[in-house]
């Protein structure tokens, strides 16, 4: 029987995950507690007395500083009393209620990013997240998928590499890009499935050693036309949802198996790729996230346009036609 396999929420962006065996959704939040802290980039455009939601580009995060993968972080929900260990080695324990406890993680993250040149700045969403989308979704990984494309690609690939905050198995590989549109029940929890979720290169690095091992996000694209893998979706009505929970996906998905996976817009022209995350403009969607209407050529976006996934600038984009399958 489909089922819930894994739950994990992620409190502090970039930073390790926590696994649960049982979260209680609500209709039209986001995954309880998760990307709650962010620790915002030198210079980033952050208003650090009342932060909101931001590009990702905006904070220390897997994509650019990997080396955040060595160090392990505990987060008490209900207490905010943060713990750090780095090789099994208890690092730092501190108080995010506390100005000092929040200055000391600041520092501790410093020393370990020197790149950065400064400190990041620890920010706490009041009425949010800072999940990479502003909207409030949650994310799910199929494994019967990671599995397919481990087999495709001759290789291990650790499925928290993902962050997803649901992995369900006992589908069929890529039956969840069928799902969209429709009602998937999670335990009591009733959710739509309303995208899918292009990768970045976050997943390339390798949780154990800090090292970009994999190219998943180009890989992807070289062997699917797209580098999309797991789906979001929002909570429609609230429940409890718990490991070894039953999943109910849609009875008639359109696509199931490869079928879904290679189903992707037409390469060829009017596409450009971001160099920084990959993601892909095409002039016959537009931009909706951005107020860009379908129909609209790359070439008639503003100079101001920024990537709606990573934040980086027009001129970051190259032009991309996706290989024959």
């Amino acid at each position: 029987m489909p089922q819930i396999t894994g739950i994990y929420r992620y409190p502090i962006k970039g930073l390790s995950p926590q696994s649960l065996s049982q979260i209680m959704l609500d209709a039209g939040k986001p995954f309880p507690f998760d990307r709650l802290f962010a620790l915002a980039r030198p210079g980033a455009d952050v208003d650090l007395n009342d932060p909101k939601w931001c590009k990702k580009g905006h904070f220390v995060m897997l994509m650019l500083d990997a080396a955040l993968a060595t160090v392990q972080t505990h987060l008490d929900v209900n207490t905010l009393q943060l713990d750090i260990t780095q090789a099994g080695t208890p690092r730092l324990s501190a108080d995010l209620n506390s100005t000092e406890g929040c200055a000391a993680v600041e520092t501790f993250f410093s020393d370990q990013l020197l790149q950065l040149g400064a400190p990041a700045r620890l920010v706490r969403a009041r009425d949010g997240h800072f999940m990479d989308k502003p909207d409030n979704v949650v994310s799910l990984i199929n494994l019967a998928t990671v599995r397919a494309v481990e087999k495709r690609w001759g290789c291990a690939i650790d499925p928290l590499r993902f962050r997803a905050n649901f992995y369900i198995d006992d589908v069929p590989p890529w039956a969840e890009f069928g799902w969209l549109g429709g009602e998937v029940r999670l335990g009591a929890a009733v959710l739509r499935a309303d995208r899918r979720n292009g990768r970045c290169n976050a997943t390339n690095v390798n949780l154990r050693t800090g090292e970009r091992d994999l190219q998943i996000p180009q890989t992807l694209l070289r062997d699917y036309g797209h580098k999309d893998l797991g789906i979001y979706l929002t909570v429609e009505q609230g429940g409890r949802v718990a490991i070894g929970d039953a999943l109910i996906a849609p009875a008639a998905a359109p696509l199931t198996g490869e079928r879904a996976a290679l189903a992707a817009a037409t390469p060829g022209a009017g596409r450009h790729m971001c160099r920084g995350c990959f993601f892909i403009y095409d002039d016959a969607t537009g931009s909706p996230a951005t107020l860009i209407a379908a129909g609209t050529p790359f070439a008639d976006l503003p100079a101001q346009w920024r990537c709606t996934d990573c934040g980086a600038e027009k001129s970051m984009f190259v032009p991309y036609a996706a290989a024959a399958s």
